[in-house]
């Protein structure tokens, strides 16, 4: 046994060894004990950069690879040349390369229409030496894309390894899909369920974090220490190759105060969190609220090495991180987004008792006299009893319905009251009760957003919560009952409660005008209030339509009212899909997947949805229609509702926004007012548009009396940022917004990289096809196949065999081809799904638009990952192929190639460099050649790699002779020999080239990261020699005193780091493009040989 240990070759540094099933580079070799102690790193996709050492002699089925990859081409003869080229092509699109910031990769490795303004962000986040990036495009405009492509980038350029992304909860479900399909990155959700299911499999203490290598999950889970104290064991102090992508990073912005910013939960906690990580991207569409120290904050969590809290954000800084494009600059410059046209439609010639008008004139008279309760009382303690009606007042706007079950609730709360001692509560029960209704009160002003954890109760539970909070609410505004007039309140609710219980139920002006627009647009079977019904089974035509409402109250009427004026039509119980709140996610994705397929292919055409469907849901594919049932008095919640059809990939030229007005109604004064100013906010401001909207809404929320309506209006059309805060803004946000001009330039700009990266990556679709169908025909299955003829506009469509469930099918394929099917609904179980869910055609081009029938395969995709990785295998795990060629030519000369990649490592095994070599000479027979074959000059050699691409091509391949195959094998190697130092020469040359790129790189990253480091040390030093008297200006309350001086205490432990992050910060980055080892490995031989001959 010892002779045979003693015999065993050992490796060198920068071989490739085969050990324990795994393909690993050496990195070091040092005598131990036992032996050779060899230290490798994992080049295998799925565990690249893993450490292994092993005593190489005790260590069984060990392979050194490189010198028989070289001895073992042709040893099988020659290839066929569809398959030799599928592993030529296949070998040089699976190059990448650090030394290029220029280049883009990723996007030709992506299932996405490249459009070239989405390119932006990626060209930023390529020169950064830390990945810090906001991107802060307008909605609609591909947030998620962009950062998917970063991402993918940053994994292909091996800078990251692990990615987390938090998120709003009903954006899970999207942000997964996304990824898998359009960039084939595998994200797991960690929530309770996943939790449970990896502690069952592996035991209770293992970290869930550590379990996969990308994560999505719910910011709000981010403030639970159940899930943050985990990823911080996890993350360390800091995490080498780790990249966090917070979107709507709004979020965690601090809330504003008068003078400061204070600090949320959700603050704390991702600033906690977000330094551990490497790289970090933000997405949101809103990322400043006017208030400068927010957003000084939020950009500090982002990137602490440019941006303090409290400290004036530079432009030149702001430049290099931020992306902010708004949609209508895009639209002007590139087209791509459908015309806008937002409609008002009037509600007029009411009577005076029309129940709509008469509870507004109730209400409003309620309002004067519950107002005199609290009058003496402090300006919170008014703001509060006036938001109360305010919640009233949205309500009756929103619906009857909605109005009359929370007076209901309003009502039995006074009556309470009204029968305590003194006819009201005690002050001081009052302000005890105040206290801890503050979250209540945030329930008043409308429906909850997605990131509110009770967004996801169920509808029941949600009814309940809202009547315990409007009681609450009720109880802590009541004042001081000794101001109250109780006689005139209780009469003002009868009325209020008797009008409101006759009109519960029944059409609204608003119902009767939507009913007559489906029946004219969209089943002529509709039966309208008041008319006979018309004949069953009427035919829906293919429009569908997108209705929104605040409420849940005002949902389940709408939905009450179009079921009974359906019925009886075609189909009538599948016409009509609910979307609020309660929905669960995979119900969501559902309702999206319908709204979203072809209108020949599911039924449905009319969603009614609440403000949950705001955000995080396209729903273009085949609707251009939307109503507001109600108008929010966010107009950036507006905004977002019709961002749902006004956004990418909408085949519509036009979409169509409607909402009612009730031109005999004072409120409506206001709100349509606001309607205008939210169409043309952002023409008149930009990116400043934000700001103003978080102004309306504040001015609206303490609710619209009819005295005053038409002032309201007024200052609404004419109002304006406040100076002072408009400079601030303009200075820190718009200043970073591409002006159409310079958009247009760095379009033609990024429009000429996107060629260059094309020509480098050579990715050509046939190319790609064909290499997928030699793949399927090595492992015994059909190739692909054209299935049928695509619709008008789309790209062709091929049937993709099913490698499972065929005769002698590796079972082992199943998870992969579950990528080619449909998602399974809500319930459906793995193999009956499978039965249910055929594999759906694949192309190989984006579809004109949002297209569910058919997948698009790209160089990402798991399915093309594993066919084509059977090529990149070849010569090390797989030899299926002699890697050796010969091709017809239409040139009169015999030519040769020898082809090899040469490759260069960094720490770990990180890819820092690949690139194919190539030697091409003119072929002689041995017996007629005066010395080694002479290598072509350029000009030549480009020439030939012209010849072969053509002779590659399927259409091209004629089989040669056998006596001419039996000439050339026998010469085969001899060639390589021959060639063999000429391309390692070229592999040498090529390596100096790349290692000086990549230095220079090092250089210019870590030089620009000393640079920011240096500038924020100064600009914090200067912050912190401000005199103290300024923690005590006039205004400040005991929060943002408090803020303030936690926020100098921050500087003073920044300053007191900042010069060891000045020695590791650079250093790590040149590190990181330091070249630790090179090899060249073999790709193969193929000879072209004349038709003529």
């Amino acid at each position: 046994m010892a002779s045979v240990t003693q015999q065993k070759q050992i490796p060198e540094p920068g071989q490739v060894v085969r050990v324990r099933t795994r393909t690993y580079l050496v990195e070091a070799v040092a005598p131990s004990p036992g032996g050779h102690l060899v230290t490798m790193a994992c080049l295998d996709d799925d565990a690249q950069g893993q450490a292994l050492k092993v005593v190489w002699e005790i260590e069984l089925d060990t392979e050194i690879l490189d010198e028989e990859a070289w001895r073992s081409i042709g040893a099988k003869g020659f290839d066929s040349p569809r398959y030799f080229g599928a592993y030529m092509h296949t070998l040089r699109w699976n190059c990448v390369t650090a030394t290029n910031p220029r280049l883009f990769q990723s996007p030709f490795r992506a299932g996405i229409r490249i459009d070239a303004y989405q390119l932006e962000p990626l060209q930023k986040a390529l020169r950064l030496p830390r990945v810090n990036l906001f991107i802060a495009d307008d909605v609609g405009l591909g947030k998620t894309i962009e950062a998917g492509l970063i991402a993918s980038e940053l994994l292909l350029r091996r800078r990251i390894s692990e990615i987390v992304v938090a998120c709003p909860p009903s954006m899970l479900v999207q942000w997964q899909d996304e990824m898998e399909t359009r960039f084939g990155l595998t994200f797991e959700i960690l929530d309770r369920d996943y939790v449970e299911k990896v502690r069952r499999e592996r035991g209770y203490g293992v970290n869930p974090w550590t379990t996969f290598p990308r994560f999505l999950i719910s910011q709000r889970l981010l403030i639970d220490e159940a899930y943050a104290a985990p990823l911080r064991d996890w993350l360390e102090n800091l995490r080498s190759g780790s990249l966090l992508i917070l979107d709507e990073a709004h979020h965690a912005a601090p809330a504003s105060g008068a003078k400061f910013a204070i600090d949320s939960r959700i603050t704390r906690a991702v600033r906690d969190l977000a330094p551990r990580f490497e790289h970090r991207l933000f997405l949101s569409a809103t990322p400043h609220n006017g208030h400068s120290n927010s957003f000084s904050a939020l950009l500090e969590i982002l990137d602490s090495n440019r941006f303090a809290r409290g400290v004036k954000v530079l432009k030149s800084n702001l430049d290099d991180v931020m992306v902010r494009r708004l949609k209508e600059d895009i639209r002007e410059i590139e087209g791509g987004f459908p015309e806008r046209k937002v409609e008002q439609i009037d509600i007029q010639g009411l009577p005076d008792d029309a129940p709509e008008l008469v509870l507004s004139r109730l209400l409003n008279a309620y309002r004067e006299v519950r107002q005199r309760r609290v009058e003496g009382q402090s300006k919170r303690r008014q703001a509060e009893a006036a938001l109360l009606i305010s919640g009233l007042q949205q309500r009756l706007l929103s619906s009857v319905d909605a109005f009359a079950r929370t007076l209901a609730v309003h009502r039995r709360t006074m009556e309470r009251l009204w029968q305590q001692t003194g006819g009201g509560a005690s002050a001081t029960a009052s302000t005890k009760t105040a206290r801890s209704s503050e979250k209540g009160l945030m329930l008043l002003g409308g429906s909850l957003g997605n990131d509110d954890e009770r967004a996801e109760l169920t509808e029941e539970e949600l009814e309940a919560l809202e009547d315990a909070q409007f009681e609450v609410s009720t109880a802590a505004t009541a004042g001081d009952s000794a101001c109250a007039d109780v006689a005139r309140e209780k009469e003002l609710i009868r009325q209020m409660t008797e009008i409101a219980d006759q009109a519960r139920g029944r059409p609204d002006a608003r119902v009767c005008h939507l009913l007559k627009w489906i029946q004219e647009h969209m089943c002529p079977g509709i039966r309208l209030p008041d008319q006979p019904r018309p004949a069953s089974g009427a035919p829906w035509n293919d429009r569908r339509l997108l209705i929104f409402t605040q409420y849940d109250d005002t949902k389940r009427y709408l939905v009450k009212m179009l079921q009974a004026a359906i019925a009886g039509t075609e189909l009538a119980e599948y016409r009509i899909e609910i979307f609020h709140g309660p929905t669960p996610l995979k119900k969501r994705e559902q309702i999206k997947r319908a709204f979203n397929a072809p209108p020949d292919q599911h039924p449905v055409r009319i969603l009614i949805a609440t403000d949950a469907a705001r955000e995080g849901i396209n729903l273009q594919a085949h609707c251009h229609d939307l109503f507001h049932f109600d108008v929010p008095w966010n107009p950036s919640r507006l905004e977002q509702r019709n961002g749902r059809i006004d956004r990418k990939l909408q085949p519509s030229p036009k979409v169509f926004c409607r909402y009612f007005v009730y031109t005999q109604r004072p409120e409506d004064q206001v709100l349509r007012a606001l309607v205008r100013k939210t169409s043309t906010i952002q023409d008149e401001l930009g990116s400043l548009s934000q700001v103003l909207e978080a102004r309306l809404a504040e001015t609206l929320r303490i609710g619209i009396r009819h005295e005053s309506a038409g002032d309201l209006a007024r200052d609404i059309e004419d109002a304006d940022i406040d100076p002072e805060r408009k400079a601030v803004a303009e200075e820190e946000l718009d200043a970073v917004r591409q002006r159409r001009d310079q958009l247009r330039e760095e379009i033609k700009t990024l429009n000429r990289r996107v060629e260059e990266s094309r020509k480098w990556i050579g990715l050509d679709n046939d190319a790609l096809r064909d290499a997928l169908s030699c793949a399927l025909e090595m492992l015994g299955a059909e190739p692909l196949q054209e299935d049928g003829t695509p619709p008008k506009g789309h790209p062709v469509r091929y049937r993709f065999p099913n490698l499972e469930s065929r005769r002698g099918g590796d079972p082992s394929w199943a998870p992969t081809l579950d990528t080619l099917r449909k998602p399974p609904d809500e319930g459906e179980a793995g193999f009956q799904w499978r039965q249910n869910a055929p594999i759906r055609p694949v192309t190989f081009d984006p579809p004109p638009g949002i297209d569910d029938s058919t997948v698009q395969l790209h160089l990402q995709h798991r399915v093309v990952q594993r066919l084509l990785g059977r090529f990149r295998a070849q010569g090390f795990v797989h030899h299926d192929l002699s890697r050796a060629c010969l091709t017809q030519s239409q040139d009169r000369i015999p030519r040769v190639i020898l082809l090899g990649r040469l490759s260069l490592y960094g720490s770990g095994a990180t890819r820092l460099h690949e690139e194919i070599l190539t030697v091409t000479a003119r072929w002689l027979p041995p017996d007629q050649r005066s010395g080694a074959l002479a290598p072509y000059a350029r000009e030549t050699e480009a020439r030939t790699l012209e010849l072969l691409e053509a002779a590659l091509h399927p259409k091209a391949q004629k089989e040669l002779p056998k006596h001419v195959q039996t000439t050339l094998l026998a010469s085969l190697p001899r060639d390589i020999t021959e060639l063999l130092p000429h391309l390692q020469s070229r592999g040498e040359s090529a390596r100096s080239d790349a290692e000086a790129a990549l230095a220079e790189r090092g250089r210019a990253e870590s030089s620009a990261m000393r640079r920011i480091l240096e500038d924020q040390r100064r600009r914090i030093l200067a912050e912190l020699g401000t005199p103290m008297i300024q923690l005590t200006l006039p205004g400040m309350d005991d929060a943002e005193r408090r803020q303030r001086e936690s926020n100098r205490r921050y500087w003073q432990r920044w300053i007191d780091n900042v010069q060891d992050d000045l020695e590791r910060e650079p250093a790590r980055i040149l590190n990181f493009y330091q070249v630790k080892s090179c090899r060249i490995e073999p790709i193969g031989i193929a000879y072209l040989y004349p038709a003529s001959n």
